[in-house]
Formats: structure tokens, C-alpha cells, sequence
């Protein structure tokens, strides 16, 4: 049956983070709720991996106290499948005695730390501060990524070669004799390529050549597409 309870803090000094706690032991995730709870913090646990994946916003900047060892899926199990979906949560695994290995192996793969069970109070709301702050690293990262790829495809397919070339650091007669060699069919003025970066930085909201470059090159954008 489905270990499915949220549960929220009652007053909080600081901003409450979202706790996914995810392990077999009724026992741990009731006393681990109860003291993310007078932490100031929202919990929601589950009794499984498979539940916990159904009924979780993966997209949600939070934290995921995941067991290593659980009936069904295994914790490492379901933190692939949490990287497989693009996840911006961040775990932090809970471990038994002699799980050591285990453990190492998860924060290898980019977990932000292991815990052995029972896990200290200062400890575990410490390691949950440090993932929910990573989380939303990760989750403004990927918005503004996603607002400048929009941007980017607002661009025309004219704009964006223009851009490629302007990326470089080269200037507007130079892209113009760049772009005469690609296509000598289709020459291009030096003034038209100014009036391209114009509406080039207007679209990306950038004010020079170098903002270009980081962009292209931040997004993977600096081929153009065969």
C-alpha cells in the first residue's frame, strides 16, 4: 500500500524546503517527517521507489532522502531513473551499516551525501540544507537555459547564422564575407549584418558580442545544423 502523506511546517524562520523521504521502514519515515517538520521544513514520504517516482515533482527544486536498500526498486535504482527523467531534486542517500561501498558509488553519481542510520538530527537537516540549495542552482540553471533557447529559436534561420558568425568575436564585414563564401548567391551586406546583430541582441536581450559568444557557446549552438 502507498506511504503517501505530506506534511507541513508550522511556522518557519527560513524558506520551507520539500522533503521526499523514500524508505521501507514505517518507523524511519515517521520519525524522519516529524523532525523535518520541527525543522520548518515539508515532508512527503513514501514506502517505495515506485511510488515515490508515480507521484513526485521531479521538476520541483527540493530534497530526496532516499534508502540505499528497499523492497522492490533500490535506492540507486531509483536515483538513475530520477537522473534518467532530468530530476533538479537532489539526494541525499540513508544508509545501513556496512552499505559503505553503496553509498561511495551514489555520491560518485552526484548525490550530495550519504547518511548512516540513525542519522543525527544536526547532521541530517545540515545535508538537507545543502541539497535544497543545490536544488535550486540546478533549477534556476535550467529555466533560464529553457527562456534562452526559446529565445534563440525566435530568432530567423537567417539571424541565427549571423549569430554563429558574430560569436566568434569577428566583425560585421568580416561575417559578411563569411557568409558571401557560404552562399556566394546570396551575398550579404556588412550593413545588413549590422542590422541583423541589432535585432540579434534585442531577441536575446544581450549587449555585445561577448554575451553572444557565452550564449552559443553555454547552449551548444556554435554548428550550425547539417
Amino acid at each position: 500500500m502507498t506511504d503517501h502523506h505530506p506534511t507541513t511546517p508550522l511556522a518557519c524562520a527560513t524558506p520551507a524546503v520539500h522533503v521526499y523521504i523514500v524508505d521501507d521502514d514505517e518507523g524511519v519515515r515517521h520519525s524522519l517527517a516529524a523532525l523535518l517538520l520541527a525543522g520548518g521544513h515539508v515532508a512527503e514520504h513514501f514506502e517505495g521507489g515506485a511510488e515515490f517516482l508515480a507521484h513526485a515533482d521531479l521538476s520541483r527544486p527540493g530534497c530526496v532522502l532516499l534508502d540505499l536498500r528497499m523492497d522492490g526498486m533500490s535506492g540507486l535504482q531509483v536515483f538513475e531513473a530520477m537522473r534518467q527523467r532530468g530530476t533538479v531534486l537532489k539526494t541525499v542517500f540513508l544508509s545501513a551499516h556496512g552499505e559503505l561501498a553503496s553509498a561511495v558509488t551514489a555520491v560518485k553519481q552526484g548525490a550530495v551525501d550519504w547518511l548512516e542510520k540513525p542519522c543525527d538530527e544536526a547532521t541530517l537537516l545540515a545535508a538537507v540544507h545543502r541539497a535544497a540549495t543545490l536544488s535550486k542552482e540546478v533549477a534556476a540553471h535550467t529555466q533560464r537555459r529553457t527562456q534562452l533557447l526559446e529565445r534563440w529559436n525566435a530568432l530567423s534561420p537567417r539571424q541565427q547564422e549571423v549569430a554563429r558568425l558574430l560569436a566568434t568575436g569577428i566583425s560585421s564585414k568580416e561575417a559578411a564575407r563569411a557568409m558571401a563564401q557560404r552562399d556566394p548567391e546570396r551575398p550579404i551586406d556588412p550593413r545588413t549584418v549590422d542590422t541583423h546583430r541589432s535585432a540579434i541582441f534585442l531577441k536575446l536581450d544581450i549587449r555585445s558580442s561577448h554575451e553572444l559568444g557565452m550564449l552559443v557557446e553555454d547552449l551548444g549552438l556554435s554548428r550550425t545544423p547539417s
